[in-house]
């Protein structure tokens, strides 16, 4: 037996989670400290998951994403702090299936981190986007006093006026809601943002005849 199992016959993620500091409640659920988390979307026993980022392994896996270190020195550390009955010498090699897990996960946590890396940039392009939008209609609302009736009831005005509300929505979500809400904008909504702020946007130039920049 290795280190790692050794450790493992030992301990359980909740086990650590709760000496450093994690509040877990009864039933075994807690927010996840790997994200900006309100809500508790962990599950930690034996092994640990988060199903709102995905994050999961086992004691030395969270102790390791915990304080940053690699799987050997998490294990160390945890023999350490709570002087488990493990002897640590001569474990310094590893074996190729401890040293393939080791690399599996770490492309794992590298492939969560570009996820997140990439929804967070998305939401940050889409306030951006939906607050402009916003900034359309307003131009076009101003614009069109005292035109003709024929041009203010236009197809391209009501469309706007019908997608404020949920450009609104969105923002709302993007900016004050929880990371689940996000989330779920993202993986189930983002072409249709994409597709109501291009037409808010292809809609106020027909009926302005430019750009917002130049009016």
């Amino acid at each position: 037996m290795n280190i790692f199992s050794e450790v493992k016959e030992h301990l359980t993620a909740r086990q650590a989670a709760e000496y450093y500091g994690l509040k877990v409640k009864r039933n075994g659920t807690t927010c996840c400290p790997f994200h900006d988390d309100k809500h508790p979307s962990m599950k930690i026993e034996k092994n640990y998951h988060c199903f709102a980022c995905g994050v999961g392994g086992d004691v030395i896996d969270y102790v390791s994403r915990m304080f940053g270190l690699s799987q050997f020195d998490a294990a160390l550390k945890l023999i350490g702090d709570f002087t488990l009955p493990v002897d640590a010498k001569g474990s310094a090699e590893l074996s190729v299936q401890e040293k393939e897990r080791i690399h599996r996960e770490k492309a794992e946590r590298e492939r969560i981190a570009h996820i997140k890396e990439r929804f967070e940039k998305w939401c940050s392009q889409t306030i951006d986007i939906l607050r402009n939008c916003i900034l359309e209609v307003d131009d076009v609302n101003h614009f069109l006093i005292g035109k003709p009736l024929d041009i203010i009831f236009s197809e391209d005005y009501a469309q706007m006026l019908h997608a404020e509300p949920l450009i609104n929505y969105w923002l709302d979500i993007l900016c004050m809601g929880d990371i689940s809400e996000r989330q779920e904008l993202f993986l189930m909504d983002r072409k249709k943002v994409e597709e109501i702020a291009g037409r808010v946007c292809a809609g106020r130039k027909r009926i302005m005849g430019c750009s917002r920049g130049s009016a």
